[in-house]
């Protein structure tokens, strides 16, 4: 639990500020490929990656597009469905094995009613979201493919090499055989 505790510690949140916040999180853990939720259920889990990777990914057409990955010391979920209580748009698969401290939807309101700190670690944690989200939309506006593939590779060098190259080409909003000349041509 080093890592979540790490995490809120550069927003200034102490460890024992994060007392009630930590004894609400439970340890949630899944194999590679497992659904972590898929479309029509609602979420209810708020989750922290502490290890592994998560792809979101909507089906259209029969067609899978990866919308997101949520890498180890992120906060992640259906955020669509977690928030409105309503039904999820995406899958939410585990790549790897993954390894999540989640909170429920209830537990978290129970909190933000009841403690003011919880409320700014809800703060932090939707301010991410919603960052990580605006980030993605103008990079397909502003960005090339190799562009968003290369910050990728910036942002996450050992990680990316676990994700299948399909769902990193579906992410960067190209074909995997544009992917593979993107990669011969940065190598």
């Amino acid at each position: 639990m080093d890592s979540i505790i790490n995490y809120f510690k550069s927003y200034d949140i102490t460890e024992k500020d994060l007392g009630p916040f930590l004894s609400s999180l439970i340890k949630r853990e899944y194999k590679a490929n497992d659904f972590i939720i898929v479309e029509g259920q609602v979420e209810n889990y708020l989750s922290f990656v502490n290890k592994g990777i998560v792809r979101y990914f909507v089906l259209a057409n029969n067609k899978e597009s990866t919308v997101d990955f949520a890498f180890p010391e992120t906060f992640f979920c259906a955020y669509d469905s977690f928030y409105n209580r309503k039904q999820s748009s995406f899958f939410i698969q585990a790549i790897t094995d993954c390894e999540l401290y989640s909170i429920h939807y209830d537990n978290l309101q129970e909190l933000y009613a009841n403690c003011a700190i919880a409320r700014k670690l809800g703060q932090v944690a939707t301010e991410y979201l919603l960052t990580k989200k605006v980030k993605r939309e103008l990079s397909f506006l502003t960005s090339t493919a190799k562009e968003r593939y290369e910050r990728l590779q910036l942002k996450q060098p050992k990680l990316i090499q676990h994700i299948p190259q399909k769902y990193l080409a579906s992410y960067i909003g190209v074909v995997p055989e544009t992917l593979s000349r993107i990669r011969k041509r940065i190598n």
